[in-house]
């Protein structure tokens, strides 16, 4: 800031307040004037390390967000170009370490001051690997609102509708601040009936029938009551006795058959609960936060209508009928399986940070403790209704209501209990001609204790599982610039910083296991960076693979055996077994950005990784991955597939390469002068990017002896290439947002088929999404409106657009079975609608 010395005087009161808020002077920048004096400060919530870039208020606005959250997922592309999915950004608030602290991630955007994105060096300063991106979210020093949201969602095909409800209360007021946010949702369950989704081959009946056992009449004398051939009759109404004969005639071949769609979920229903709370304020020279969390969630699936045959012995006291018959029934009426799925989760983190002799620390310590239980109802216990019969009237009433004890079932209960600690602290340790090297020490450690039992319905008392682990780590990273611009000229290699780490983990069962690797940043040019980081890691399984409580859920797969799409037990949880591994991964990347203001960025990528007895989710269950694993596999006598074990593997080896690319526009108008005549408008702001994945290799080793797996050639129907677009022009009064993702085509070839070879062809596929936001009192010429109408949004948005989805075909052009619309997405295009208000 340039301040005339006859003003200095005047300015005096205002410069503690301006020093907070106004950035520094730019390099460069001329001399100042003998009777001028330059007054600089350190911008409010700055970070330890510059920023790259930065989304001021009028962007974020612009991204028609509610939370803090939705704005850093819209962002993504921006904040971190090429990017894969998992690679979340480290948070600082305020400059500060987050540390545990993710209540701010459910603030209205309109909390934010500025969201900057730190340079790829940041992460090491933090305690984290090299090439994380670290995005310093800045608050305003004053906020305060109350903020109501209800939303509906539902297919336009019908068939499933939701909605949910959200109220927070957050307050600011400089380095205290706290919030409190409650919300509850609940999605409908999505029927087979709903959907054009072929039948389950098999008799269904509501009330329940008997048949000859084999072919031809029910029984002679029940025909020449009839008065006509009988085959077959439904069972007649509950009487006081066991039924005679001359009960049947009315019922004589009639069945009351209904829809099995009728009695299945595509999608079960879903309800979810969650209250979150969070305060932070200064003590001393410390800031401390602690947030409070608990949820809890729901599903509720229906599984088919359980039917069972067994026979009615002609020496049964419940039988009239002269030979042995055939009793075709249901459980009870219309009573279909259940799929039950129940979790209960609170936690809490307390977290400190400060300056402690010269080290700009922050630590933190949570716990958590959930529980859950599930079940999954299989099926009528068909040999043991059979035994009940022979007993007689003690035993079993052919003909009246069964309840769920002849159901066999599978029930799952697990507590666990969670406790973790973090401690980081940085400090500059020396100076070097380019700047300061910095030295950053991290330490985690955890405890996690958990116990399960799965109980079957031949075996209620099932054992009961406990398990304990324990698990530390720690890094030492260094950060050390080489090189550096000044104000007197760029330096002749350009700027060069180098990130080294180390480090370690302890964890119970597993031994020691160490990790190193660095990162080299080189800007040669102000408008090009190149950057290189290099880590060697020996991996082992988390907390999660090892005891994570079993949850069974049931899940619609395509059989590649049978060539038929069925519902199976899809079983995941953790994997005692598991063993550590050892990963090398590398990524070049270059960034350029060709204009002064950084709008415009432009970015390419290699990443390649060598993971060698690694931990992985359990694949898709293609033909290959079947053949690797048949013991998690199972079929019943019939060849029917009806179980997966879906826990987590271990790969002998695992190869992937890829080449990102991609292009980011930021463009913004200039807002409304005061003064001038028209209506209010805000800044018109433009953003467009455009990302590009090539997959050069993806291949496994299931284990020594077996084939090398090919994702990309065959064994999974993997695409090679995908494309992902996001184009939002938007002021902050009213937006659109328009996304998607393309992935080309791809084959998976089913070795399996009859001892031959079927290959299937996935097509290229496009979705699209749309979402859009308007606030009435931004359009009004005030830009004020009623007091009602104030703050209010209305927000629609809709997603796969245009109803699509990956098209699979034979060789012939034809679709194979399990393979239609409705059942490679049964939802299809969905609407949701929502309210917001801000007090």
């Amino acid at each position: 800031m340039l301040v005339p010395a006859s003003c200095l005087l005047a300015w005096l009161p205002c410069l503690h307040a301006n020093a907070q808020t106004d950035p520094p002077a730019p390099t460069g920048s001329p001399a100042p004037a003998p009777d001028e004096i330059i007054v600089t400060g350190q911008r409010y919530g700055e970070a330890l390390t510059p920023a790259e870039s930065e989304f001021a208020e009028d962007e974020i606005a612009g991204q028609g967000a509610d939370t803090v959250q939705e704005v850093l997922d819209r962002l993504k592309p921006f904040i971190a170009p090429g990017s894969s999915a998992e690679d979340e950004p480290v948070l600082l608030i305020n400059g500060r370490p987050a540390e545990g602290d993710r209540s701010v991630l459910s603030y209205p955007p309109e909390a934010l001051s500025r969201v900057a994105v730190l340079k790829p060096d940041a992460a090491s300063r933090y305690g984290y690997p090299s090439g994380r991106r670290v995005v310093n979210l800045v608050l305003k020093k004053r906020f305060s609102a109350i903020t109501v949201e209800a939303g509906l969602n539902g297919a336009t095909a019908g068939g499933q509708y939701g909605g949910e409800l959200s109220a927070g209360r957050v307050s600011i007021a400089g380095a205290t601040r706290w919030n409190v946010q409650a919300r509850i949702a609940r999605d409908g369950a999505l029927l087979k009936q709903a959907r054009a989704v072929p039948r389950m081959p098999g008799a269904y009946d509501s009330v329940g029938f008997v048949t000859g056992i084999g072919s031809g009449e029910l029984d002679p004398a029940l025909s020449e009551a009839a008065g006509f051939p009988v085959t077959s009759a439904a069972i007649p109404a509950a009487t006081a006795d066991s039924p005679q004969l001359a009960d049947f005639i009315a019922t004589a071949n009639r069945r009351s058959t209904v829809d099995p769609n009728a009695f299945e979920t595509l999608l079960p229903a879903r309800q979810s609960l969650s209250l979150a709370a969070g305060v932070t304020r200064p003590i001393g020279a410390f800031s401390a936060s602690l947030s409070l969390n608990a949820g809890s969630s729901r599903s509720d699936g229906q599984r088919g209508l359980p039917m069972t045959s067994i026979t009615l012995p002609a020496s049964s006291l419940w039988s009239p009928f002269e030979a042995d018959v055939l009793l075709t029934r249901p459980l009870d009426g219309t009573r279909a399986l259940q799929n039950r799925n129940r979790s209960n989760s609170i936690g809490a983190t307390l977290g400190l940070t400060g300056r402690i002799a010269g080290w700009q620390t922050a630590a933190s310590i949570g716990y958590a403790k959930a529980d859950s239980e599930s079940l999954l109802e299989l099926g009528i216990d068909t040999p043991r209704a059979q035994a009940l019969l022979r007993d007689g009237p003690a035993g079993l009433d052919p003909y009246g209501p069964w309840d769920a004890r002849l159901l066999a079932s599978s029930t799952n209960s697990s507590r666990s209990e969670r406790l973790t600690g973090r401690l980081t602290g940085g400090k500059t340790m020396f100076d070097l001609p380019a700047g300061p090297a910095t030295v950053t020490v991290a330490a985690n450690a955890g405890r996690n204790a958990s116990w399960n039992r799965t109980s079957l319905s031949a075996d209620p008392t099932g054992p009961s599982v406990r398990r304990a682990r324990s698990q530390a780590d720690g890094q030492l990273s260094i950060a050390l610039p080489l090189s550096r611009s000044t104000a007197a000229g760029p330096a002749p290699l350009g700027d060069i910083a180098v990130e080294l780490y180390a480090g370690g983990q302890v964890q119970s069962g597993s031994g020691t296991q160490g990790r190193a690797g660095g990162g080299l940043t080189w800007t040669p040019f102000p408008i090009v960076q190149l950057r290189a980081v290099i880590d060697r890691t020996e991996t082992a399984p988390t907390v999660d693979q090892l005891d994570g409580a079993p949850i069974v859920t049931v899940n619609r797969l395509f059989d590649f055996v049978r060539q038929e799409s069925v519902d199976v037990a899809w079983t995941v949880g953790g994997n005692p077994a598991l063993n550590r591994g050892r990963r090398q991964s590398l990524l070049l990347a270059a960034l350029i950005r060709p204009l002064a203001d950084q709008r415009l960025t432009v970015n390419f990528g290699y990443r390649a990784t060598h993971a060698t007895d690694g931990t992985a989710p359990f694949p898709e269950l293609t033909p290959a991955i079947e053949a690797a694993f048949p013991e998690r596999v199972t079929r019943d006598a019939g060849g029917t597939l009806v179980a997966v074990d879906a826990r987590a593997i271990n790969i002998a080896r695992d190869d992937r390469a890829e080449l990102t690319s991609g292009i980011a526009l930021r463009l913004g108008s200039r807002p409304h002068r005061p003064g001038a005549t028209g209506p209010i408008s805000a800044p018109l702001q433009i953003g467009v990017s455009l990302t590009h994945l090539w997959r050069l290799r993806n291949e496994l080793l299931i284990r020594p002896g077996l084939p090398v797996l090919d994702l990309l050639g065959g064994d999974s129907g993997q695409s090679r290439h995908s494309v992902s677009l996001q184009a939002t022009v938007a002021r902050s009064n009213a937006g659109l947002t328009l996304s998607g993702n393309w992935n080309s085509g791809a084959r998976l070839d089913n070795r399996l088929a009859g001892g031959g070879n079927t290959r299937f062809r996935f097509r290229s596929t496009a979705i699209l999404n749309l979402a859009g936001f308007f606030e009435p009192a931004g359009s009004t010429r005030s830009g004020q409106g009623p007091s009602w109408l104030r703050n209010l949004r209305f927000s629609l948005e809709v997603r796969n657009l245009t109803n699509s989805y990956r098209r699979v075909t034979l060789a012939d052009g034809q679709t194979p079975d399990g393979y239609t619309r409705d059942e490679i997405d049964p939802l299809g295009r969905t609407l949701r609608l929502a309210i917001r208000k801000r007090f």
